[in-house]
């Protein structure tokens, strides 16, 4: 079958469907997207709160609890909730998983007189939620401040992170010890801090795309490295700076110079090394190890994936982000160890898991949020362990198949219309404007950056009381030692402020160990405002159609690097011939 252009219904803009998409959509019976894959990914980063955390009292123990939802008020429906309240009633993770409650008593019969996002929303107001989704206490230990990590230990400020230790204020791991401030390190690794896509290595600081390092700090792209300061494309070297080798007492005499080990000398290396990177060409994707036909970036271990990025040990997937072991699946973000899966949000070990929200271990299910363990159920909230169940009502397994087809029919004859006209049938992902979050609060933010005003005309919600403490510093930024070993336990009395955005923050034991091993100064920026640094050195996940630009190669590819940015960006042969 050949491609197909299509409008897309939510931005206008044309898009594309390739030949080889068909055979995807019929195999898991779902009719041609309407959306085009930016609004899809935007649409479903719109249903995951990553960063923005709340106090609350669970809503069956009254235990305080952190919460990725905002305190609720009395309403009928997410969409009646409104301002600046989720509408969610939560509970914490052992009353939600206790024996106290069941999800089926929430069942209500299908309604064939209003729409079924309609109907969905309000089921998803009534049943209780997990406060934050982690599993601390149960699988993993001291990890209550996490959201969406498990199977971990002492870990802190960690959003989406699977079998870690001792990490803080992280995003994205997926294996390794004692790191902070990285983001997405995807095997074992130890001692790190503020790396990104850095794997294998050993007490590495400032790094970007890097394999097996050991003592280094500000790199980028360097493979199999020890001992190394300020350097870029490198392979199997020791003892270099600036891409220069020296004699180790000459090198580690540099090295003492910079006074790294204070906020103005790490301050100084960071632009320094920012300016230097750019002299240097850069390959215009970054793949690790075996990848065959490839479109995409930060991709490793994978096979014949399309518009995929951060993916990992994954083969016949198209426009996955954050995702490792998945397998013939489109439009996911945040899954892991799934075949046959379509337009999820952490949709692990399922397979045939078709719209889901943190529905996990799933099979032939669609239509489901906070799901576990279930098979063949359509439409459901908070189930565990079910079969054959519509809208948490239980059914015979003759009764649903009955049923079922005619609820899709209905979905299709009479679709949910959003705020500024958009039509949702079967076949859709949930509309935002239905998501118990402000968008502000969400991942979709970082991607599609709209205005409260841009935000709220197009019918999302916006969250205007995000739970932050300012101006009650007890130490200014100024007053802060330079120098980490000028500084003393008293620190961790202090309130700080962020230099950036004016946030309240605190230094909390565990962290002041790290920065006294590591070297590092104290922070004079919050978490969240460090975070948005961090990506700010990420390529956007978007594709541009550019030429090598070594001097008289043509090879062409897809990349990340528009062609209005100032680095240099070869092709895979030009940029091996560089670095080795």
């Amino acid at each position: 079958m050949q491609s197909e252009t299509r409008q897309c219904q939510n931005c206008k803009q044309s898009f594309t469907i390739e030949s080889d998409d068909f055979g995807f959509y019929e195999k898991v019976k779902v009719s041609l997207p309407t959306f085009c894959p930016e609004c899809r990914r935007q649409r479903r980063n719109a249903w995951r709160n990553t960063f923005s955390l709340y106090s609350r009292k669970c809503d069956s123990c009254q235990k305080s609890v952190v919460s990725i939802y905002a305190p609720a008020r009395n309403a009928s429906s997410i969409a009646d909730a409104g301002g600046p309240d989720s509408g969610i009633t939560t509970y914490c993770n052992k009353c939600w998983w206790s024996d106290k409650w069941d999800a089926k008593s929430y069942g209500v019969d299908y309604d064939f007189s209003k729409p079924f996002f309609t109907q969905f929303s309000k089921l998803i107001g009534k049943v209780p939620h997990m406060s934050i989704v982690n599993d601390d206490g149960i699988a993993s230990l001291n990890c209550e401040y996490t959201h969406d990590t498990w199977f971990s230990k002492n870990c802190y400020m960690m959003f989406s992170g699977w079998h870690i230790e001792n990490v803080m204020y992280s995003f994205f791991m997926l294996a390794g010890k004692d790191m902070m401030d990285c983001m997405n390190i995807r095997s074992k690794s130890e001692w790190l801090y503020e790396c990104y896509i850095t794997s294998s290595s050993y007490q590495i600081k400032y790094a970007r795309f890097c394999l097996n390092c050991l003592d280094s700090q500000f790199l980028y792209d360097c493979w199999d490295c020890a001992n190394c300061f300020m350097c870029m494309g490198l392979r199997n070297k020791k003892y270099h700076f600036r891409n220069k080798e020296y004699a180790k007492e000459e090198y580690e005499k540099i090295l003492k110079s910079y006074q790294l080990d204070t906020f103005s000398g790490i301050e100084k290396a960071k632009k320094e090394y920012e300016d230097f990177i750019l002299k240097y060409p850069r390959k215009y994707l970054h793949n690790f190890r075996n990848t065959d036909n490839i479109v995409g970036d930060v991709i490793s271990y994978c096979k014949n994936v399309k518009n995929c990025f951060v993916l990992k040990k994954s083969e016949n997937c198209r426009y996955v982000d954050f995702g490792s072991g998945d397998k013939d699946s489109y439009d996911l973000v945040m899954s892991g160890e799934l075949s046959e899966c379509y337009e999820g949000v952490v949709v692990d070990h399922s397979q045939l898991n078709f719209f889901g929200v943190f529905s996990v271990k799933s099979q032939d299910v669609r239509y489901t949020q906070h799901c576990h363990n279930c098979k063949h159920v359509f439409g459901c909230v908070g189930l565990r362990d079910s079969s054959y169940c519509i809208f948490n009502k239980q059914y015979t397994k003759e009764e649903y198949e009955k049923l079922v087809p005619k609820i899709i029919e209905h979905m299709n004859s009479l679709p949910y219309v959003d705020h500024i006209e958009n039509s949702y049938a079967y076949g859709e992902f949930y509309p935002i404007e239905l998501s118990p979050f402000g968008y502000n609060e969400t991942l979709a933010i970082e991607d599609v950056a709209l205005s409260k005003e841009e935000a709220k005309k197009r019918g999302y919600k916006w969250q205007d009381n995000i739970q932050r403490t300012t101006g009650k510093e007890t130490l200014k930024p100024e007053n802060i030692p330079d120098s980490i070993n000028e500084v003393g336990d008293s620190i961790l009395n202090e309130v700080l402020v962020c230099i950036e955005c004016k946030r309240n923050y605190k230094i909390v034991p565990n962290e002041l160990i790290f920065y006294k091993k590591m070297l590092i100064p104290i922070p004079r920026r919050c978490f969240y405002c460090r975070h948005a640094n961090r990506l700010k050195k990420r390529n956007p996940f978007k594709l541009w159609h550019r030429k090598c630009m070594k001097d008289g190669c043509q090879n062409e590819f897809e990349t990340t690097y528009s062609p209005d940015r100032k680095e240099i960006v070869y092709c895979e042969k030009c940029y091996q011939q560089e670095v080795y």
